[in-house]
């Protein structure tokens, strides 16, 4: 095992790091906030709600960034910035809402896609950590440019860690699933214990697979449609998420395709491409 992967000890990021995340936070901040006042969100006209805005939306900008410039993993700063694009590109080419009252309810006329990528926030942190830990597994499994990582683990990790690890960041997943769905109306509320449950194990099985087994099938078929339901749930909130629960036999399938993909590896080279290896520079 190579010594440059070696963390003994849990490195806090950086003034630099956590400088340059700030600013990422408060550029999101000031995208969301000005895209509000622009379009005369009311939720504006309260204190409190304005401030769970701004902190919210600071934290979509932090937290990718901080883990990007800790561990020059590139996937969640590179995804903050491509999210924050298109949100501005779509309320750039798209009519801005108009506002009133009915029966002393707000409603709204027109699409509030900065809205629904505020209120979402969640979503956005957990899938830009899940994408940083994919590419962690695929750099780190297969050597591509995993010199220039810091602050991360050797691989192979122990099955307790890969484990912890998968759970932990497929929880994140899990849980802004969750809190979608139940924005969104499912019904009955409790269903969303489901989702949650549905959601973590989707995202797990590939990234367990990435980390204990090189596995590459599971990442790449959860990576082309979990996403874009999500997103597509969050921009347009259908009125049943309920295809949501589809992300459990879908769980199902990954992983029957990733023992199928370590069946093929073990027997075209005796396992050598299928799992790590320790002695691996």
């Amino acid at each position: 095992m190579s010594a440059r992967h070696n963390v003994s000890a849990v490195n806090l990021p950086s003034t630099r790091a956590v400088t340059i995340a700030v600013i990422a936070g408060l550029a999101n901040v000031a995208v969301v906030v000005g895209l509000y006042a622009r379009d005369g969100y009311p939720v504006l006209e309260s204190a409190s709600a304005t401030a769970v805005l701004v902190v919210t939306a600071f934290l979509v900008g932090f937290v990718p960034a901080v883990l990007s410039i800790h561990t020059r993993l590139i996937a969640p700063i590179v995804g903050f910035f491509a999210l924050l694009v298109g949100v501005g590109f779509l309320e750039a080419t798209t009519p801005s809402p108009e506002w009133g009252e009915l029966g002393g309810s707000v409603v709204v006329d027109g699409p509030t896609h900065v809205g629904s990528y505020a209120n979402t926030w969640s979503l956005w942190v957990a899938l830009l950590c899940y994408a940083g830990a994919l590419e962690f597994g695929l750099r780190r499994g297969y050597g591509l440019a995993d010199g220039r990582l810091r602050n991360l683990p050797s691989l192979p990790l122990d099955r307790r860690s890969v484990t912890g690890a998968s759970l932990g960041v497929a929880g994140l997943v899990g849980l802004a699933t969750a809190l979608l769905v139940l924005r969104a109306g499912i019904r009955p509320p409790a269903a969303a214990g489901v989702v949650f449950v549905f959601a973590t194990a989707v995202a797990a099985v590939p990234l367990a697979g990435l980390l204990a087994r090189r596995l590459l099938a599971p990442a790449v078929l959860f990576a082309i449609p979990v996403p874009y339901l999500l997103v597509f749930e969050a921009f347009v909130t259908t009125d049943s998420p309920v295809h949501i629960l589809l992300f459990g036999p879908y769980a199902v399938v990954l992983a029957l395709v990733g023992a199928l993909e370590a069946v093929v590896r073990a027997r075209r080279a005796d396992e050598a491409g299928g799992r790590f290896t320790r002695n691996r520079s």
